[in-house]
């Protein structure tokens, strides 16, 4: 219902603006004067910037061609798999009220995700009144660590380092309290939240609330060119819920397959760090995440079901004829400082491990008759990822990128529908991607 009302709301504003331009007349406002852009959205203020609104959007299309583990659960298993799909799609107001109070509302489609459905997936009030301290209400995106800070339409390879596949605290918000004290090159963000990961209450009939905190200091900022520094925490406030650790390893397909490494039934304990650490001259841009995320509870039998996990990945791009924005005051980066025509190469390797008691390990790992190896044995997951990215205008971009993955202590003298099973793979993904 709410998507019906939203989508009525723009309806009727598009047909009040196409109105007054067929009818003419006089448009006047109660206010200040008004300032109106359309480059890049349509964006409409006073122009003492107490009131304002904009609407904007993207949509990202995807092409991925695929093989080898990842393609364990298509109708021919291991084989080629070409699958297209709209990655994100989403249409969005945000605004300010009254100076002190900003507000936002996101519609979002990502038809790779489980279900394909359409989602209110932002709906905050923020209140900036107390001078470098933001108060943000509601339903939203966390600041935690810097591919998942960054937003999708300006990250540097098509899809996050897969470590974000293991960790919780970047998970948007279902309803959360932040709070984020800043200045030019610095900020401190504390929040307490509840998540949509099918664990939202207690033993009680209460909801259970996670707890994420962000620090980030840049040392050095000259303009855009930054040394960047931060730690990030989160703990899920485990309750007897379950965790799973999971990943795509980087590649979305239609039946969005992923690999189940561990499995904790009632969960006792969930908690995780990240650092950061990168640096920017010029079009040449260096960064790497590392992080650690401890799970310790019981199977379904009972059984002691302990997983510890450690990753990191590293990644080095260069922007030709100019750099990347970076936010200094939120510690992320920003879209290209100049979008005509702009070319943008990168490489990222990552690896991340994961020790997992043979209790915590699934009888299969997301397809049948795809197991461990050995379950004394950890996982090792391993990507190489190298791409490159065409900024033909501020609204228009083009994305390739080829990934080539393993993955350690899969038993490939099991069989799949008459197929050897495999552990590794290659990929290569296109995206168009259009934001305004």
């Amino acid at each position: 219902m709410l998507r019906k009302h939203f989508a009525g709301c723009v309806v009727s504003a598009l047909t009040l603006a196409v109105s007054a331009q067929a009818l003419g007349g006089t448009v006047t406002s109660d206010g200040a004067d008004l300032v109106i852009k359309t480059k890049g959205g349509l964006e409409v203020a006073t122009t003492d910037k107490a009131f304002a609104f904009k609407l904007g959007g993207k949509l990202q299309w995807d092409a991925t061609q695929f093989d080898g583990l990842m393609a364990a659960s298509q109708n021919k298993p291991f084989d080629d798999t070409f699958n297209t799909f709209i990655r994100r799609g989403e249409i969005g107001l945000e605004g300010i009220a009254y100076t002190d109070w900003d507000w936002g509302l996101r519609l979002s489609y990502d038809d790779s995700a489980d279900g394909s459905k359409t989602v209110v997936d932002r709906a905050f009030i923020a209140y900036n009144g107390l001078g470098e301290t933001e108060i943000t209400i509601g339903r939203f995106g966390v600041d935690y660590g810097l591919e998942n800070s960054t937003s999708s339409s300006w990250i540097t390879a098509i899809e996050r380092p897969f470590m974000y596949d293991f960790l919780n605290g970047d998970e948007d918000t279902k309803f959360g309290v932040n709070a984020k004290y800043y200045g030019d090159n610095f900020s401190l963000m504390g929040q307490v939240a509840t998540f949509d990961d099918g664990h939202r209450e207690s033993d009680g009939n209460n909801e259970r609330f996670g707890y994420t905190f962000r620090a980030h200091w840049a040392p050095y900022l000259e303009g855009n060119d930054v040394v960047h520094m931060a730690a990030n925490y989160h703990n899920s406030n485990a309750d007897d819920d379950r965790s799973r650790v999971r990943t795509r390893m980087g590649i979305r397909s239609d039946d969005n397959m992923r690999l189940t490494l561990g499995d904790v039934s009632s969960t006792d304990k969930d908690s995780e760090w990240l650092l950061e650490a990168a640096a920017q001259f010029g079009g040449l841009r260096a960064q790497s995440e590392y992080f650690q995320r401890t799970i310790s509870g019981d199977n379904a039998a009972q059984a002691k079901a302990d997983v510890d996990l450690s990753g990191y990945n590293a990644q080095i791009s260069y922007m030709f004829g100019t750099q990347r924005g970076y936010k200094g005051g939120a510690g992320y980066w920003d879209k290209p400082l100049d979008m005509k025509g702009t070319w943008e190469i990168f490489a990222r390797y990552e690896s991340t491990t994961v020790d997992a008691d043979a209790g915590a390990i699934p009888g299969n790992l997301g397809v049948a008759d795809l197991v461990a190896k050995n379950t004394s044995d950890d996982f090792t997951a391993s990507a190489m990822v190298i791409g490159a990215n065409f900024f033909a205008t501020p609204a228009v971009r083009l994305s390739l990128n080829y990934i080539d993955y393993e993955m350690d202590n899969i038993n490939t003298q099991r069989e799949i529908k008459g197929k050897r099973v495999e552990d590794d793979g290659q990929a290569i993904v296109g995206r168009l991607q259009y934001v305004f």
